[in-house]
C-alpha cells in the first residue's frame, strides 16, 4: 500500500524534472540526468535513479526510524534532518565517496551525522539496493546517542549491529538480532580478545579506526551482545538491563560489567566461546504499536541543475572533498545567479575553511537573494560572532546593534528549525556574555543540553550561566556527571575546576545567610 503511494508521486514528479534539463553544463553526464527530491517525515532524498528503487529504500528508512522510536519511547532522541543522497549507481557515486589515501573508498554506502544534518549516501543497484545494514548501524547510533557519554565503545558498536540487520516481518511485527555471518566467520578463525582488552578499546585505539568496521573489535562486541540480549539466559538479559543505569552511574566498563552479571571476566570469556563454538544465535521478534506499513504522506518535485549542483557539492563538502565541493557550487552559480543557493554553499564552504570574513559575506548576499536555510543563519551568526572575539574563545559583551543582529540571526535559524542545539547554545552564550537576560540564557542552554546529550560542551556553557544566576546548587547538578570517569579528561578537569568555583559560591551563600539578622 505504501509502495504505491510512493509511486505515484514519485512519477507524477518525472515530467516536471525532465523540463528542467535546459541549459545544463556539458562537462558532467550526471547532471544531465533528471534529479528529483522526495520527502517523507524523517528525509529528504535526492535522486537520479529509478522512482521504484527509491520508494523502496525511503520505505525502509522510515520503517527504521518508526520501529526504534516506537520501541526506546521517551528514551528516543530528537535528530538533525536525515538527507539522502541516492544514486543510481555504483559508478555515479564513485566521484561523491570519501577519500582514502587519495583514492574513493569501496563503499556501498554511507552515513555522517552532523550538529546541523545527517548525511546518507547509498546506490540503488546491486549491493546498495540490496542491503542497509550498515546504514542502520549508523542510524542506530545516532538514535542511541544519549547512551553515548557513557556507553564503552564495545556497548556503542556491539548495540548498533544488533539493529544493522533490521527487518520489518508485519504491519506490526520487526526482528533485529539476526546473526552476522561476516562476523561468525571472521570469530571461527581469530581467537577471542580478553575482555579487559575489549573494554579497554577507545575511540582512539587502532581496533576501533579499523577500515570498514570490519575487526575482530567490532565482531566481538557483536557477539558479547548478542549473547547478554539473545543467548537465552534469563540471569544474563536481567543483568544486562542492569548495565546502563551502572555506567551512568560512573562506574568504569569493568566494574558495571562485573557487578550488573554477577560474573569474573574470566568466567564470561568462557561463557562466550561456548556461546560462539554452539553455532546457535537466535533473532529477536519484536511488536509495535503502530503499523509500519500504513501510507506515509510525501512530498516530490524535480530539481533544476543549480539545485543538483548544489546538493552535490554540500555532500563534497561534508566528507572534506572542499575543492571539488567549490567547483559545484560555482557551477551552480553560473547556471542560476540569481539564486541564494550557490551563495549559501560558498559560504558554509568559507566558513569550513575557516575564513569568517568571507563566510559572512558570502551568506549575507544569500540572504540579500532570497530565502536560506536556517544553517546559514546560524552559520551567519557564528561567523559574524566570532569575528568580533578579542582572541579565539574570548568574547566580550558587543554593543547593542551587534548583539541585536546575531541574535535575530540565530532566532530566524531557530524559527525554521526549532530543535537546532548549536543554534540553542550559541544564542544562551550570546545572552551570557551580555549579561542582560541570563533566564534566557539558560532557558535556551539547557535545551541544547536536551538536544544534544553527547556534547559536553552545552553542560559546560549551561553550569556558567547557572553561576552567573547564582544558583550554585543547580550548577552542581550539571557539572557532576562530568566529572565522571567515562567523561573526556580535557572537559572533566574543566568540570572539577568549575566545581570548585561552586563550592566557593556556595560557601558564600552560606556565610552570607548565617550573617543575616
Amino acid at each position: 500500500m505504501m509502495k504505491r503511494h510512493w509511486l505515484g508521486a514519485l512519477s507524477a514528479l518525472l515530467g516536471l524534472a525532465a523540463s528542467t534539463t535546459a541549459g545544463e553544463p556539458s562537462g558532467n553526464p550526471l547532471i544531465h540526468q533528471r534529479w528529483f527530491e522526495a520527502r517523507t517525515a524523517h528525509f529528504r532524498i535526492y535522486s537520479c535513479g529509478s522512482t521504484q528503487a527509491v520508494a523502496r529504500v525511503a520505505a525502509r528508512l522510515e520503517q527504521f526510524q518508526d520501529g526504534y522510536s516506537l520501541l526506546a519511547g521517551a528514551q528516543a532522541v530528537a535528530s538533525p534532518p536525515i538527507v539522502v543522497m541516492a544514486f543510481p549507481d555504483y559508478a555515479s557515486m564513485k566521484p561523491f565517496l570519501p577519500l582514502y589515501q587519495g583514492k574513493p573508498e569501496n563503499l556501498a554506502g554511507f552515513f555522517i551525522r552532523g550538529s546541523d544534518e545527517n548525511l546518507i549516501a547509498l546506490h540503488l543497484s546491486g549491493s546498495g539496493a540490496d542491503s542497509l545494514e550498515r546504514i542502520f548501524h549508523e542510524y542506530a547510533h545516532l538514535l542511541m546517542r544519549h547512551n553515548a557519554p557513557f556507553w564503552p565503545m564495545w556497548l556503542n558498536e556491539g548495540m548498533a549491529e544488533i539493529y544493522a540487520p533490521f527487518e520489518v516481518i508485519g504491519p506490526y511485527r520487526i526482528r533485529i538480532g539476526k546473526p552476522l555471518n561476516p562476523h561468525l566467520r571472521l570469530l571461527e578463525r581469530t581467537p577471542l580478545m580478553p575482555l579487559h582488552k575489549l573494554f579497554a578499546v577507545s575511540r582512539n585505539s587502532p581496533e576501533y579506526n579499523e577500515l570498514q568496521h570490519q575487526g575482530v573489535f567490532y565482531a566481538q562486541s557483536w557477539l558479547l551482545a548478542h549473547y547478554l540480549m539473545l543467548g537465552g539466559n534469563p540471569a544474563n538479559q536481567a543483568g544486562f538491563r542492569q548495565l546502563t543505569p551502572l555506567l551512568r552511574q560512573g562506574q568504569s566498563a569493568e566494574q558495571a560489567f562485573t557487578n550488573a552479571l554477577h560474573t569474573s571476566l574470566p568466567a564470561m570469556e568462557a561463557q562466550l566461546s561456548r556461546y560462539l563454538a554452539q553455532g546457535k544465535f537466535q533473532s529477536l521478534e519484536l511488536s509495535v504499536s503502530a503499523s509500519l506499513e500504513a501510507p506515509r504522506p510525501t512530498f516530490a518535485r524535480g530539481l533544476t541543475p543549480a539545485e543538483t549542483c548544489v546538493h552535490l557539492g554540500d555532500q563534497l563538502l561534508r566528507i572534506g572533498r572542499l575543492d571539488t565541493a567549490e567547483s559545484y557550487f560555482l557551477q551552480g552559480r553560473q547556471l542560476a545567479p540569481a539564486s541564494p543557493l550557490p551563495f549559501e554553499g560558498l559560504g558554509l564552504l568559507a566558513a569550513q575553511r575557516r575564513q569568517p570574513e568571507e563566510a559572512a559575506r558570502l551568506l549575507r548576499e544569500a540572504m540579500r537573494r532570497g530565502p536560506v536555510s536556517f544553517l546559514s543563519h546560524y552559520v551567519y551568526a557564528q561567523e559574524t560572532y566570532a569575528l568580533t572575539a578579542h582572541a579565539p574563545d574570548s568574547y566580550s559583551r558587543l554593543d547593542k546593534e551587534q548583539a541585536a543582529d546575531i541574535r535575530a540571526q540565530l532566532e530566524k535559524s531557530l524559527s525554521l528549525m526549532p530543535d537546532f542545539g548549536p543554534a540553542h547554545n550559541l544564542l544562551g552564550f550570546l545572552e551570557m556574555a551580555q549579561g542582560e537576560d541570563l533566564a534566557a540564557a539558560e532557558k535556551h542552554l539547557a535545551k541544547a543540553v536536551q538536544l544534544e546529550p553527547e556534547n559536553p560542551a552545552h553542560q559546560l556553557v549551561l553550569a556558567q550561566v547557572q553561576l552567573a544566576r547564582n544558583d550554585p546548587a543547580a550548577a552542581r547538578r550539571t557539572l557532576e556527571p562530568l566529572c565522571r570517569p567515562y567523561v573526556e579528561p580535557r572537559i572533566r578537569a574543566h568540570a572539577e575546576q568549575m566545581l570548585q568555583r561552586v563550592g566557593t559560591s556556595e560557601r558564600r551563600s552560606v556565610g552570607a545567610s548565617k550573617r543575616d539578622p
